[in-house]
């Protein structure tokens, strides 16, 4: 008789990685001058990590604690380069 079926990735002896997700927003920050970018906001992230999520320009992109919360990195990635490329086209 077999013991109950494992997930595939059990059975192989590693798991896959779970993507990180937004938790809460900690702040957005303004950044200097010569730095990439002129905001960034600081998240708490699923695995309870304090750490930067994204950077942007303020005068092509416009992010809010909304547009976050609840979002994996490539998902945040993806946000932004959907708003620049609007920016860029003009919509």
């Amino acid at each position: 008789m077999r013991g109950p079926a494992l997930p595939l990735e059990s059975r192989r002896g590693y798991s896959q990685p779970v993507p990180l997700v937004v938790t809460e927003v900690v702040r957005f920050e303004a950044l200097p001058l010569e730095a990439r970018g002129s905001r960034r906001v600081i998240v708490r992230w699923s695995d309870g990590s304090v750490g930067e999520a994204l950077r942007w320009y303020d005068d092509e992109v416009l992010v809010s604690e909304g547009d976050v919360l609840g979002k994996t990195q490539t998902e945040l990635r993806q946000l932004h380069g959907r708003r620049d490329r609007d920016w860029l086209r003009g919509d």
